[in-house]
């Protein structure tokens, strides 16, 4: 973000205090992460809004192809939604993490955003022959070109830098059907006891596969943020993702005994500037995890969110998790992120909608706990005219009384 933090901040909190009228969107947000703000701020990921909603000439061709058609695109977006915030302005898919540039292959279709089709880790071999990248190329250039401009483009939004942790690296490298059955196989080779079933398990394939792949995806995953820092990318809420290591893929337990050393290691390489993104599936599960030495201090900056929350069919968060996450919300001073999924804002209908907000809005409002409503994606199909219904709903029902 081109803007200097702290002296947003104390804009913030200057304006929060005498005139809370005159805050802008990002003076809102940041007021948020640290005290009530005069309504509830909102947030949307420019990045999951189907480029054909906004303006055709943006097919996934063209804007794998060129930094401007992406940093053009999200001006769009911005200029259609006012969200107090908009950030994530790139539309290649997992392209932006550099996976491309060391041997995964990608389908690019105009219609349909970026994705895998093909992986260069069929075995231990293969793990050799791939080294972490020492210079940006390719997509990742272009990923960091799109950041860099756009944090220098629009200076009254926050975009910030977030890539993969080596859990997901290791996904694109080497398969999501395949990489759990690698993980399942060391797991059950390190903890069986009789040598006989060890030698069972091996006949089964590599056990010391996933492990290596760990360890390359932790150094790649180290450089992609040493680079982006590198290129002028400024790091403020640079976070280190890994969300496909979390339930139903992996237990919390295989998650904190196998793959949290690895995330952890990166975290200490990048000193501790990089946060971890890590999600539970429930309030209760979060609080249990905030006491954990490492993920904990994680779940404190980013976990406070439904987003991997059990939905009802419709799409909605369970609506009974609605007060125990207020409250912890409230009992450990965060604010709390309420993504309202792509598919309920698609299919609902304007009172549906009107009511979900609503209530979430209301709940917080008169508990006095900090509240953002987060928008994730806007999915094809979408009557954008419901996005407009939902920012007006935040606007008359999360107004803070003080």
């Amino acid at each position: 973000m081109a803007q200097n933090i702290m002296l947003v901040m104390a804009k913030a909190l200057a304006k929060g205090r005498f005139n809370p009228r005159a805050l802008n969107g990002l003076e809102r947000f940041m007021l948020a992460q640290i005290t009530i703000p005069d309504r509830v701020p909102t947030f949307l990921a420019a990045t999951n809004v189907e480029p054909s909603l906004i303006d055709k000439k943006y097919g996934y061709k063209l804007l794998s192809q060129s930094t401007e058609a992406n940093l053009e695109l999200f001006a769009k977006v911005k200029e259609r939604f006012p969200f107090d915030v908009v950030s994530v302005p790139t539309w290649l898919g997992l392209m932006l993490t550099g996976v491309a540039e060391v041997g995964v292959k990608f389908e690019i279709d105009d219609e349909r955003v970026p994705y895998a089709c093909e992986h260069p880790i069929h075995g231990i071999e293969d793990v050799k022959k791939i080294k972490p990248y020492t210079e940006p190329a390719g997509y990742f250039k272009m990923t960091l070109d799109i950041n860099r401009e756009a944090q220098r483009r629009f200076p009254d939004t926050m975009v910030t830098f977030s890539n993969d942790g080596p859990w997901d690296l290791a996904m694109l490298l080497r398969g999501d059907k395949q990489l759990p059955m690698d993980f399942r196989l060391y797991k059950d080779y390190t903890e069986a006891k009789d040598p006989q079933r060890r030698e069972k398990i091996k006949k089964r394939g590599d056990p010391d596969l996933w492990p290596a792949i760990m360890e390359l995806t932790t150094q790649i995953s180290t450089q992609i943020f040493t680079l982006a820092k590198q290129y002028g990318i400024n790091m403020l809420g640079a976070a280190v993702v890994d969300q496909f290591a979390t339930k139903p893929v992996l237990s919390t337990d295989d998650f904190i005994n196998y793959v949290l050393p690895y995330s952890h290691r990166v975290w200490k390489a990048l000193e501790g500037k990089v946060g971890m993104g890590y999600f539970v599936p429930s309030p209760q599960e979060l609080e249990a995890l905030l006491s954990h030495p490492v993920l904990g201090k994680s779940l404190e900056m980013s976990g406070f969110t439904n987003y991997i929350f059990p939905t009802t069919p419709d799409g909605v968060t369970l609506p009974e998790y609605d007060e125990p996450m207020l409250a912890l919300t409230k009992k450990r001073n965060r604010t709390y992120n309420y993504m309202v999924h792509a598919k309920f804002i698609r299919d609902a209908t304007g009172q549906q909608l009107e009511d979900v907000v609503k209530r979430i809005c209301r709940m917080a409002t008169q508990t006095q706990t900090r509240l953002m409503i987060s928008v994730g994606a806007i999915a094809p199909g979408t009557d954008l005219q419901k996005i407009d219904a939902l920012l007006n709903c935040v606007h008359t029902y999360g107004r803070y009384s003080k």
